[in-house]
């Protein structure tokens, strides 16, 4: 059985209400890495495009590329599906954010959060001016989702 927008829309910020939600206080940017054997203090994540390797990690607030990032740890028991997708564009239509998911692995790891969201969890980030649009967003989101 399908659901509607208006079904998927209430289910997801009730998955939403009940996620361990953080902002974390210091941008963040992608930064060049020669070797992953030394990443800079503080990264979250590093990805690899091609042969070369990047790291999110913190960075002063006037760099460029500076992202706010927010963290989602989904709720075990509930159905995060379609959550990047539906959250990227209320920031975009709501705020005029553009959206960087890097998802990555929940060491709570039970059988119920691989249900949940196959044990993963998203760091969020927008860049850094919009920042706190967004996080009143995700908390109004937050609030209507536990009514």
């Amino acid at each position: 059985m399908s659901e509607t927008p208006e079904q998927m829309h209430n289910r997801l910020i009730a998955v939403m209400a009940s996620a361990r939600f953080e902002p974390l206080p210091q941008p963040y940017a992608w930064q060049r890495v020669d070797t992953l054997l030394k990443l800079p203090p503080g990264a979250l994540a590093s990805v690899r495009d091609s042969s070369t390797w990047y790291a999110l990690a913190p960075v002063s607030p006037e760099a460029a590329g500076a992202y706010r990032i927010l963290v989602f740890h989904f709720a075990e028991g509930t159905n995060a599906s379609g959550f990047v997708a539906w959250l990227a564009g209320l920031m975009k239509t709501e705020v005029g954010s553009p959206a960087m998911v890097v998802c990555g692995f929940d060491a709570r790891a039970t059988p119920a959060l691989w249900e949940t969201s196959q044990s993963l969890f998203d760091y969020w980030g927008c860049p850094w001016a919009c920042g706190e649009d967004v996080i009143a967003l995700v908390e109004r989101l937050r609030r209507a989702g536990t009514k």
